[in-house]
């Protein structure tokens, strides 16, 4: 099977630095994107952008003005932007449940800010935001310890769009949460069954981690 492409699709990717954010950078490029990569630390973000032919900004997803600044870029030299890819933070897990709760709401925080600044871009191209959480939006649930990633990410996004975030068009990943470490699935896995699920229009994607989860993603990649 051909492989889905995005040729001259504009995708931004927030930490695209990190382990995770190069390998979906990586695969973006390969299947045809033209990349921002955004990242809190500029020298990782140049790292990852030589390889792709992207362009490396600072970012701190906190940070409006950056996100202003990287839209801007981002038209000025490729055009309207087709994808946030938001992987700022999707590696941590919160030890506590009150810690998960915080790395949730800067998630939701840093969408919204995203969403101010990317919008128009995203309304002229029919874009969409492709949010990544692992343990940030799992809160263990003593009665039901093996809750998947799925189930506590839907539960957790539902009550963001309850409490008044429906402007915001999105594709929620929600992955590998919490299965042991030897059953995790690898980055470039999870970034094929991401660009699977976009390619078929998806904008509500929930690919639960631990078991069985690598074999979809490897049918996703063909």
């Amino acid at each position: 099977m051909i492989k889905r492409s995005f040729p001259g699709k504009v995708a931004l990717v927030t930490g695209g630095g990190g382990q995770f954010g190069r390998v979906l950078c990586q695969t973006l490029s390969q299947r045809g994107c033209k990349l921002i990569v955004g990242d809190c630390d500029l020298t990782r973000a140049r790292e990852t952008a030589a390889g792709v032919q992207g362009l490396a900004l600072g970012l701190d997803v906190t940070d409006t003005a950056m996100w202003i600044n990287a839209a801007s870029s981002a038209r000025d030299l490729f055009g309207p932007v087709d994808y946030v890819f938001h992987c700022a933070h999707q590696h941590e897990e919160g030890r506590t449940t009150d810690e998960s709760a915080r790395l949730w709401a800067t998630q939701i925080a840093a969408l919204e800010i995203a969403q101010e600044a990317c919008g128009a871009d995203l309304a002229r191209t029919r874009g969409t935001h492709v949010v990544f959480v692992s343990n940030a939006a799992w809160i263990p649930d003593g009665a039901r310890p093996l809750w998947s990633a799925a189930e506590a990410a839907k539960r957790h996004w539902h009550k963001a769009q309850i409490t008044g975030h429906r402007g915001v068009l999105s594709t929620l990943i929600a992955y590998d949460v919490p299965p042991p470490k030897a059953g995790k699935t690898s980055p470039d896995e999870i970034a094929a069954a991401t660009l699977w699920a976009l390619s078929r229009g998806t904008h509500d994607a929930f690919v639960p981690g631990g078991f069985g989860v690598a074999s979809f993603c490897r049918r996703a990649a063909r």
